[in-house]
């Protein structure tokens, strides 16, 4: 089971978070489709995903999105996304 832990983040405070779990093992393949469900889930727009933000996620287990990072405009600073598997 995957867990993700994601924050938003304004003036270095934690605004709003859920954890995410999914029965599927996280890849480069799926990993758009995950932070797009978790977006979903905090009501907010989905950034742009690279396959490099994907790879970097599974080597460090964690990944800032920033608000350049969005289309839209977002009333946050970051979006941050953790791996909470044990």
């Amino acid at each position: 089971m995957t867990k993700i832990w994601a924050k938003i983040m304004s003036n270095h405070k934690v605004k709003n978070s859920i954890i995410y779990q999914c029965c599927e093992i996280l890849n480069i393949e799926n990993f758009y489709r995950h932070v797009r469900t978790i977006c979903e889930q905090l009501k907010i727009p989905t950034p742009v995903v690279l396959n490099s933000y994907a790879e970097n996620f599974i080597e460090y287990n964690i990944l800032k999105f920033k608000q350049r990072d969005f289309l839209e405009p977002v009333y946050f600073d970051t979006l941050v996304i953790e791996n909470g598997d044990e």
